[in-house]
């Protein structure tokens, strides 16, 4: 369950965007191309699925890079909050991790200290 606290902020609704109420917004990073990351915004309207616990969303990611595929099944409670992640060909990963990998390479620290 820490694991879970700790990519979705232990239930809090950090996938939401305030400017957004409408959307949940998701991070994703390709296991074939570890750098192409991809941001998705999920309609709560019109692209999740009631269950009885909460919400399911079903999506093939594409990666604008290298068009990787990332299968995903992801489950929601009815706060919105992710509960769980079922993945193919890719990894969930946070708003930070993501906009570090558009950033690029930290130049400083991945040369060997002399």
């Amino acid at each position: 369950m820490d694991f879970l606290k700790k990519w979705f902020g232990g239930g809090s609704r950090q996938t939401d965007d305030p400017v957004d109420p409408g959307g949940i917004y998701l991070y994703f990073r390709s296991h074939r191309a570890p750098e192409a990351v991809t941001r998705v915004r999920i309609d709560k309207q019109y692209e999740l699925n009631s269950t009885d616990s909460g919400y399911v969303w079903h999506k093939t990611i594409v990666d604008s890079k290298y068009f990787s595929r990332i299968q995903a099944v992801v489950y929601f409670d009815r706060s919105y909050s992710v509960q769980r992640a079922e993945l193919d060909g890719g990894e969930l990963i946070t708003r930070d991790e993501y906009e570090a990998a558009l950033a690029g390479p930290d130049p400083a620290g991945d040369e060997p200290a002399a």
